[in-house]
């Protein structure tokens, strides 16, 4: 365009986006030098009229910035994204104007629109361009967003055209009659500069996340296809009815199990051993244990069962005494806190009826899974670990029998000398030796041991950080395995690769994944960032739930997956760096002792058994104690009903007749999550966290599913139309988008069909009180570490985005979810306090100036920042959280006398069928309340108190026809109308035969 331009001896007006204008600078400094002006289009593109005020001015600073970087000078000409004539101006996009106007700048539109961005053709583009009746003009083309030669070929015709017929072209500058720029000071160009530099390393080192992204999913896919494949054909291989071990193998078998400070479960072990099917011989090895290990073993009579006591010298040297000390040929070695079931180590020994199998793995299962640490690492274990090593055993390159379980020929152990003490992963470097001896190591999926998994991050840590520098020391010790020839170079070339490629350099670099994923979120498309991680996810999703499958183990627990993703391996990710960083810098790693629980432990294998979560099959039954605690379920808390059924009845109320003052006398959004959050701690501390987090969030989400298996397919039907400027709509359907009417980690989108948007329109509050739930666990043990400040923190946050301008306001579906937390944060945290009785314990007046305080503050910035021309506290995030945390304060202190509800059976019904049928009223207020509307005019008339009771009406259908989602989410006798008084037990004549 510029050459066209110079050809012709005809300036332009080109308005930059800053981020582009960082890429190409010598291109702005051309349009500078070529007798054409610049102006600000804005950093980023944005929709100005959708963003904080905030967000405004760092767009055009930063454009700024860029033109004085790049040509040395600054512009007072702004052109809004989006904008066309002045006559399309409305209230949103004047405000844009007169806060532009404030920071100097001249707004400028255009009064004729090419419209090359549809690249209509050649002469459509002149057309359009040429004015109308002879009269002037600001012509507006594009010469970014795509391919532009169509415009480009378009200004070489339009320019003779315009002045053949008279017209003479100008600038923006030259018809106000002002400078056409101005000299940038130096301080603005260094800094413009830095800027130009920090934009274009940005975008190298996104270049490079990509590429690297690309290496990472390419080894992901590699290793997820290598595990799918290994473990079927081993799976193939083992399901035979006769494996092609040999004959049975019934020759007697030596125990070792070395024990240091292992009292707490040292005596489950040891009696699962002797409860075997196969005759055995037990021997303890006490390292020189200091809480009474051999004590307690000796203490056990066992005939079977031998004691060695010796000082401490490590696990390798207890583990080379016991072999020494063992009287038959097959060894099993076992760690303390590990527990057999009674056909464990019959199966273990079968595979060496091959005389080329020299060790065998077991399959270890995590056993305490109470604790959502234990069941991610439950996951990795079956998904990782027993799949890993099936492939290994196909391939016959086992680099690992674990400790947990293991058997072992004592002649191939004599024959490599034993158990080094070289290393922290003496069963690695163990196994190896024996792969490069030329013995073969096996998995045997039938051999069940149940180990006891670290409950803390610190022993997770610990005990990983062993792990991860043990086999660091293993692959360096026999790293001339890989070039070695036979046997030896088959374990070394694909096992130690094996492990390096995909246990040290993917882990390596997997986190970017996840960097990629946040960096996609804040700054690319969204949408298709989300959609991306999500289908790598399901991929990792279904090979789980395949091995899960052939390990035998329920499959629910792969809805962890995702924190196990974002979390777990983030931690995994940490100790693979430290040690890394410890191999490389040569420091010195000591054994590390993880403190047991003897979760394991038990008298006898029956209670063994029970104490182990193996999986159910078809035919178990649930104990009759777990069935009637079940059926009763917990106490209900009645105050704590009525108050969210009063919210239930304020927020209808609200809906229906929008009074503001209502959100002011009775915050009923705060109320709802402060007693979520009451309730959801009580759960908590009656049972394991991940399963009270994965209960409500089943329970939160079925009614929402059945509102959208009705609101959905309507939406299609009457047509997902493009959203106008009046409307909040999604632009386009996105079909992957609607992923979110499942799962709602952000608002699902909707149509902009008036009873699309009326449904959609309350389903912020799922999505804040999904977030509230997922994260309920770490902030209530923030909470009771540190209360004030938990309490405060969410207050802070939504204060300091007031403060300065509400960016998070302006960041999309992302940021407003971040505010709407921020804003009923501390409602949920008072829950907590409610629960805990902290509130109950605080002094009646503290609290109540408390509460006067935060109310009254909240109501003074509500006055002084009305929000839209209104009051109402939904639109001033900062004035709903003051309020609500005030309110609740006094609501969830006082306990009144219910004995209304006693006196009044009905109204104690009614109480009890809101709360029972709570997010079906929720959902569906809002469709009642909009089909309702039309009825009461056509009536003859409108009046609210009509609509409202018709409205509730047609949300009461809604209860009886769709309110038994719930009851099958909480896995409840579905009921039309729940709280019945029971019917009596009238007696029975007892019949005999």
């Amino acid at each position: 365009m510029l050459e066209v331009l110079e050809r012709h001896d005809v300036p332009a007006t080109f308005f930059v986006v800053g981020s582009m204008a960082a890429q190409h600078p010598d291109v702005v400094r051309r349009i500078h030098e070529s007798g054409s002006e610049l102006g600000v289009h804005t950093f980023t593109h944005p929709e100005l009229t959708h963003v904080s005020s905030w967000r405004v001015e760092r767009e055009l600073d930063q454009t700024q910035l860029v033109l004085a970087g790049a040509a040395g000078v600054t512009t007072r000409l702004f052109r809004p994204p989006y904008s066309s004539t002045v006559e399309a101006i409305d209230n949103p996009a004047y405000d844009v104007v007169r806060r532009a106007g404030e920071h100097g700048y001249v707004t400028v539109f255009s009064d004729i629109d090419s419209q090359d961005w549809k690249r209509p053709g050649v002469d459509a583009i002149v057309r359009n361009s040429t004015p109308p009746d002879g009269r002037g003009g600001v012509v507006l083309l594009h010469d970014a967003g795509g391919d532009r030669s169509q415009t480009v070929a378009a200004l070489d015709v339009l320019i003779p055209q315009l002045k053949e017929q008279g017209y003479q072209f100008s600038t923006i500058t030259d018809v106000l009659g002002t400078e056409r720029a101005t000299p940038a000071a130096p301080v603005d160009r260094a800094t413009g500069s830095g800027l130009l530099v920090l934009v274009n390393g940005a975008l190298m080192v996104v270049t490079g996340l990509k590429w690297a992204l690309i290496a990472v999913c390419g080894l992901t896919i590699l290793r997820l296809l290598l595990l799918v494949l290994g473990a079927h054909v081993h799976a193939r291989r083992r399901s035979r009815a006769h494996p092609a071990w040999g004959p049975p193998v019934t020759d007697p078998v030596s125990v070792i199990v070395p024990a240091y400070n292992e009292a707490a479960g040292i005596e489950a072990t040891v009696r699962s051993a002797v409860a075997s099917n196969h005759r055995v011989e037990v021997i303890v090895v006490d390292d020189g244990s200091t809480d009474g290990t051999a004590d307690i073993v000796e203490g056990l009579g066992l005939p079977e069962v031998r004691v060695l006591r010796r000082p401490n010298r490590g696990k390798a040297a207890a583990l080379n005494a016991g072999i020494a000390a063992a009287s038959h040929e097959l060894v099993v070695m076992v760690d303390g806190d590990t527990v057999f079931e009674p056909t464990t180590i019959h199966e273990l020994v079968q595979p060496f009826a091959d005389p080329e199998v020299g060790a065998v793995s077991a399959n270890v299962k995590i056993a305490n899974r109470e604790t959502l640490l234990a069941r991610l690492q439950h996951i990795e274990y079956v998904v990782g670990f027993n799949v890993d090593r099936r492939v290994h055993d196909v391939m016959r390159s086992m680099p690992t029998v674990p400790g947990a379980g293991g058997a072992f020929r004592r002649s191939a152990l004599l024959g490599v000398g034993g158990l080094s003490s070289q290393t922290l992963a003496e069963d690695t470097d163990l196994t190896i030796s024996l792969g490069r001896a030329g013995w073969r190591t096996v998995y045997q999926p039938k051999a069940v041991t149940w180990t006891e998994a670290p409950t803390t991050v610190r022993q997770l840590w610990q005990q990983r950080y062993r792990w991860t520098f043990g086999t660091m020391q293993a692959l360096w010790k026999h790293r001339r395995a890989v070039v070695q020839r036979g046997t030896a170079g088959q374990v070394g070339r694909f096992g130690l690769l094996h492990v390096v490629s995909f246990q040290i350099l993917l882990p390596a670099v997997a986190p970017l994944l996840d960097v990629f994923l946040l960096y996609g979120v804040l700054f690319l498309d969204p949408w298709t960032t989300v959609m991306l991680w999500t289908g790598m996810l399901a991929l990792q999703t279904a090979i789980a739930a395949y091995a899960f499958r052939l390990d035998g183990e329920r499959r629910t627990v792969l809805w962890l997956l995702p924190a196990q993703q974002l979390i777990y391996r983030q931690l995994m990710y940490v100790v693979l760096v430290q040690s890394l960083a410890a191999a490389a810098s040569g420091v010195r790693v000591r054994w590390q002792h993880m403190r047991r629980a003897g979760v394991a432990a038990a008298p006898s294998q029956r209670a063994v058994a029970a104490a182990v979560p193996a999986p159910r099959t078809p035919g178990d039954t649930v104990p009759p104690a777990e069935t009637s605690t079940s059926q009763r379920g917990p106490v209900r808390e009645r105050w704590l009903d009525v108050l969210r059924a009063a919210a239930l009845g304020r927020v209808m109320l609200y809906h229906t007749v929008g009074w503001p003052w209502l959100s002011m006398v009775f915050p009923a959004m705060g109320v709802m999550f402060a007693v979520g959050g009451s309730l959801t701690a009580r759960s908590i501390d009656r049972k394991p966290p991940v399963d009270v987090v994965a209960s409500r969030i089943v329970r939160l989400l079925t009614p929402l599913w059945v509102l959208a298996v009705v609101m959905v397919p309507l939406m299609l039907l009457f047509g997902w139309s493009a959203a106008t400027e009046e409307s909040w709509a999604s632009e386009s359907l996105r079909w992957p988008e609607l992923a979110l009417w499942i799962f709602p980690i952000l608002d699902p989108p909707h149509s902009d069909w008036d009873l699309g948007r009326d449904a959609a329109m309350v389903l912020w509050y799922i999505r804040a009180y999904l977030w509230f739930v997922l994260l309920t666990p770490l902030m209530l043990r923030l909470f009771r570490r540190r209360p004030l400040l938990t309490i405060l923190a969410p207050l802070t946050l939504v204060a300091a985005d007031a403060l300065i301008g509400s960016p998070l306001s302006g960041m999309g579906d992302v940021g407003q979810g971040v505010l709407d937390f921020c804003t009923f944060g501390a409602c949920w945290v008072l829950g907590f306090a409610h629960r805990d009785g902290m509130l109950a314990r605080a002094r009646g007046a503290v609290l109540g100036v408390l509460a006067v305080v935060s109310m009254g503050a909240g109501l003074w910035w509500a006055a002084t920042h009305p929000a839209w021309g209104s009051y109402g506290l939904n639109e001033i995030p900062l004035a709903q959280a003051l309020v609500s945390a005030g309110f609740v304060l006094v609501a969830l202190r006082v306990s009144p006398s219910l004995r209304l509800l006693d006196r009044i059976p009905a109204l104690g019904r009614f109480v009890t069928v809101l709360n029972a049928r709570a997010v079906t009223v929720y959902l569906w207020h809002n469709v009642a309340i909009y089909l309702t509307a039309p009825m009461v005019v056509w009536w003859g008339g409108y009046s609210p108190t009509e609509h409202l009771a018709l409205a509730v009406v047609l949300t009461a259908m809604a209860v009886v026809t769709l309110g038994w989602a719930e009851d099958l989410a909480a896995r409840r006798r579905i009921r039309i109308l729940p709280g019945a008084p029971p019917k009596p037990k009238h007696a029975r004549p007892l019949l005999r035969r």
